[in-house]
């Protein structure tokens, strides 16, 4: 999955994309691309989303 990014607990999207790769049945590689930074970081699924992380709540 590739979107774009948000920015905090905001819903703000700022330029750029996020993703998330679903690595084997239990763990994902997820970041974000943008014109200042690049990061990744390993997480589980999310229910909702699957690798990437929703949007905050309200």
């Amino acid at each position: 999955m590739v979107g774009d990014p948000l920015i905090g607990t905001a819903l703000t999207k700022t330029e750029g994309s996020d993703y998330g790769i679903w690595i084997g049945d239990t763990a994902c590689v997820s970041g974000a691309v943008t014109k200042d930074r690049v990061w990744a970081g390993v997480n589980g699924h999310y229910p909702e989303t699957g690798c990437v992380a929703p949007p905050a709540a309200h």
